[in-house]
């Protein structure tokens, strides 16, 4: 069951937290700073699609008795590009990976002070305004379609089968379009902070490719910058 703590002018945020008087904290804090709050389930009934409720960032403890906060990082990243702020009293190296590679966008350990979480909110925020781009997500690059708040790709009017690393490549590539995406930050976005083989990222993008453009192996639509990554055409090529 959901519970409403809505008040303040601000941005909605989605709370995940099963300790009562960190989540009064959260909630104190936040609104505080004009954000309104929605307390949402816990992680083993998280599974709902966050863009429905018009959050623009959750924040999330994944240490819960008897639940996978991990699980919950992948329900929500499943069906959406909201930041997610993961914070917790787990502090190990371990914890903080995994949460990462399970789609967090930003990971804080407790006990911390006011200012530092309400400027890690500023910048999710900010980075979620810019994963949502200009046109509410939604780019149209000749008979390539993008929606990227849906997660949902489609060329001449069919759905594309993208599989997740597919789509994670490729909406990074949209979310910098007409700019070069440098080979680190698309393996660190395909398969965490500890990538480092480019040949992975290579077979992957030659497969995003042929799946964007089977005629000319997706030349119309992603180019190759030589030693340096590569990069979405605003429009396709003739």
């Amino acid at each position: 069951m959901q519970h409403a703590w809505i008040s303040g002018l601000g941005p909605l945020l989605g709370i995940i937290q099963e300790d009562p008087l960190f989540s009064n904290w959260l909630r104190a804090t936040l609104e505080a700073a004009d954000y309104r709050c929605l307390e949402l389930p816990s992680h083993s009934e998280s599974h709902l699609n966050i863009d429905d409720l018009g959050v623009s960032a959750v924040v999330l403890d994944p240490a819960g008795s008897g639940s996978d906060g991990l699980s919950a990082i992948r329900n929500i990243r499943d069906t959406s590009e909201v930041p997610i702020l993961i914070v917790t009293e787990r502090a190990h190296e371990q914890d903080k990976i995994s949460a990462l590679d399970a789609g967090a966008d930003d990971y804080l350990t407790r006990p911390l002070a006011a200012g530092e979480f309400l400027a890690r909110v500023r910048v999710a925020l900010r980075h979620g305004r810019a994963r949502r781009g200009p046109h509410g997500g939604q780019l149209a690059i000749g008979e390539l379609r993008m929606d990227l708040l849906n997660r949902k790709v489609s060329l001449r009017g069919s759905r594309l089968a993208l599989t997740p690393t597919d789509y994670k490549l490729l909406a990074l590539l949209a979310r910098n379009l007409g700019r070069v995406v440098a080979h680190q930050q698309l393996l660190h976005e395909a398969w965490g902070p500890n990538a480092r083989d480019p040949h992975y990222l290579r077979v992957y993008m030659a497969r995003l490719r042929r799946k964007l453009d089977p005629e000319r192996r997706g030349v119309r639509y992603i180019v190759t910058e030589a030693g340096v990554g590569y990069r979405l055409l605003a429009g396709p090529r003739p």
